[in-house]
């Protein structure tokens, strides 16, 4: 037996494609052998996110392209993480897309967007400086329960099969609080609740950490995360999501 991501699934796949040929999920175009759920076009039309700032990973807007350059929130006060490293802007289609992911576990946009976020991680990092341990942000219980899968899971599993030398570790951070779904909320409540909403189940000294997510959008979840996992012991923390936006709605 195998999975729909594992490397079996994956040698087999253009063989699939002939058989049972597929259509691309936003044009309808039939797909080639090399694509998961997107057309070539497609793909290559997604709002890939080039500017960004080099710590939070927010989208920047005035065409500096250095990534060296921090947007004015982080040069007031950096986050607890190294670096946020984003592959797409949240904005359409990219929100269908990750809308697909949080609601199948076998959706093939899973694929599709890991890795285009793959392909971030190699752009930015040298070989030796990729972090070696993965970890996916994680639901509450209770939310894991009712939804019955983590798709930051899913994510970290595809990045751990494809990028060598690296653990995936899913039982180091676990989430206490259990309270709104976090876009139902203003920013500043986002920020007070997500206050000690994680804590580490076993130490980690000395390890590099990437904590992977789908979409960031404040940064509240993944600031609170990292705090975790350096009290655990972790060398440093970077942050892996395939989508990342600025906050654009309004807070109370």
């Amino acid at each position: 037996m195998y999975s729909v991501h594992s490397p079996q699934s994956l040698a087999i796949r253009p063989l699939l494609n002939l058989l049972l040929p597929s259509n691309c999920v936003l044009c309808k175009d039939r797909l080639s052998e090399s694509n998961y759920c997107l057309c070539k076009g497609c793909n290559e039309a997604l709002p890939q996110l080039t500017n960004q700032c080099s710590g939070c990973g927010t989208p920047m807007l005035n065409g500096i392209t250095s990534p060296d350059i921090s947007c004015s929130e982080c040069q007031r006060k950096p986050p607890p993480f190294a670096r946020c490293i984003a592959a797409l802007h949240y904005m359409s289609p990219v929100d269908r897309l990750i809308t697909r992911i949080k609601s199948d576990p076998h959706a093939p946009e899973l694929q599709e967007l890991s890795s285009l976020l793959l392909a971030s991680i190699y752009a930015r990092y040298d070989t030796n400086s990729i972090p070696t341990t993965i970890i996916p942000v994680p639901l509450h219980w209770r939310k894991l329960a009712y939804r019955g899968f983590n798709q930051s899971y899913n994510i970290a599993k595809y990045l751990n099969q494809q990028l060598p030398n690296t653990q995936l570790c899913s039982d180091v951070c676990y989430r206490i609080h259990h309270g709104k779904a976090q876009h139902l909320v203003g920013k500043q409540q986002r920020l007070r609740s997500m206050i000690g909403a994680f804590d580490a189940r076993r130490k980690i000294p000395g390890q590099t950490v990437a904590l992977v997510d789908d979409v960031i959008t404040t940064g509240a979840t993944a600031k609170a995360a990292t705090l975790s996992l350096l009290e655990a012991g972790a060398k440093s923390v970077d942050i892996w999501c395939i989508a990342r936006t600025g906050w654009h709605i309004a807070t109370p």
